[in-house]
């Protein structure tokens, strides 16, 4: 695969896309620098705390989800202005509200649509969260506090006896946390998947860290050198890779951003390929990975589903007539540039091959991260 990929080591920078932390250091980890009055943090921790305590089944006020029930790319304003922004990808409408759960916590929203929510604070108390329904399910307090950079994913609905929580951590540390439902404390484990050579000049090698992952059928899935896999069906993570040939790149482009999402049991990679050397963007072409041949499949046809790419998460939509979009496209963030309205929204159709750009929120001044996608309140996937 000649070109360079936008998540190699040495350009991590241009997608700084970790989990929220508030008031960190009086800045921001995402998009543009905010600060915070201390005054008002331990107002908040302290009320983030008191929600943290126990399981919760309240829904939102008359019964209807903090964002509303349709498929929504978020903005968070940032601390001093607490508040987040929902742009409905149905009629394009902008709905800003003061949700209390993203406003009070550390967050990532998982690719279920379950948010891990991480009290401010030493030892911060834990939970998964359904904007959905409300539902919260109560986790093990943290022993000290996540780094800027952190993911959450799930290797199945929290609601199973099997499911596995792994925090992600993305900065220099390869290494994550786990727990499952239920259990009285986070497991740390660190790992060793080789080191990557990174300028400035002189080069220096450090870590390969995982940044990104999709899970299927228990297993969470990343790509270095191959794409590798880790294990939790024996009670602790094994590691286990796959080499396959990578894709090459089209006559005319260098860059390329990669997605993995997980739709009905199969692995898909996206692939955003630029022009040159430029944030312009020149195509884009979905693949399906064989587990069982180890190998890439181009696919041309997702049928009535919608996938739905952003910096900090990647999402399914399974049904999108039901929300009376159309079927067999790709919706994803593009801030190449890093501007602070974080950037367009790309809307690529695999039917003939076109591509709309959007800008959602042109008027924004300051937001404390990416934009990232929530699903609807009714979704049911099922595998085909």
């Amino acid at each position: 695969m000649a070109g360079l990929l936008l998540d190699a080591p040495d350009l991590r920078e241009l997608r700084n896309c970790g989990a929220l932390r508030r008031g960190a250091a009086g800045r921001s980890t995402d998009l543009g620098s905010t600060k915070r009055s201390p005054f008002l943090f331990q107002a908040a921790a302290e009320k983030s705390r008191q929600g943290m305590e126990g399981n919760t089944s309240a829904p939102a006020a008359g019964g209807r989800p903090p964002l509303g029930t349709l498929p929504v790319l978020v903005y968070d304003h940032g601390v001093d202005h607490n508040q987040q922004t929902a742009f409905a990808i149905g009629d394009q409408s902008l709905h800003t509200s003061v949700v209390p759960e993203l406003a009070n916590s550390y967050y990532h929203v998982t690719p279920q649509g379950w948010v891990l929510l991480v009290a401010p604070g030493p030892s911060p108390a834990t939970r998964l969260w359904d904007p959905r329904s409300g539902t919260s399910i109560s986790l093990p307090p943290k022993d000290d506090e996540l780094p800027d950079n952190w993911k959450c994913y799930l290797s199945d609905a929290p609601t199973a006896a099997s499911c596995v929580v792994l925090v992600l951590y993305m900065n220099k540390e390869p290494k994550f946390l786990y727990c499952r439902v239920g259990d009285g404390r986070w497991l740390e484990h660190e790992y060793d998947i080789g080191e990557v050579m990174q300028p400035p000049v002189p080069f220096t090698f450090h870590k390969r860290v995982i940044q990104e992952m999709a899970v299927v059928d228990g297993k969470f899935y990343f790509q270095e050198r191959g794409l590798e896999a880790i294990d939790f069906s024996t009670g602790t993570p094994e590691f286990s890779r796959l080499e396959y040939r990578r894709v090459e790149f089209p006559e005319g482009s260098n860059i390329c951003r990669d997605y993995m999402v997980e739709s009905g049991g199969d692995l898909f990679f996206v692939y955003v390929f630029l022009k040159g050397y430029t944030p312009e963007i020149m195509t884009v072409r979905v693949y399906r990975f064989d587990l069982s041949e180890a190998m890439l499949r181009e696919v041309d046809d997702l049928g009535d589903r919608v996938f739905l790419l952003s910096y900090p998460n990647a999402q399914l939509l399974c049904s999108a007539s039901k929300y009376r979009l159309k079927g067999n496209q790709i919706y994803f963030v593009h801030n190449a540039t890093q501007d602070l309205d974080g950037g367009s929204m790309c809307i690529y159709d695999m039917d003939d091959k076109s591509l709309d750009v959007v800008r959602p929120f042109p008027q924004v001044k300051e937001l404390l991260r990416s934009p990232f996608w929530m699903l609807p309140t009714d979704q049911v996937c099922t595998r085909e």
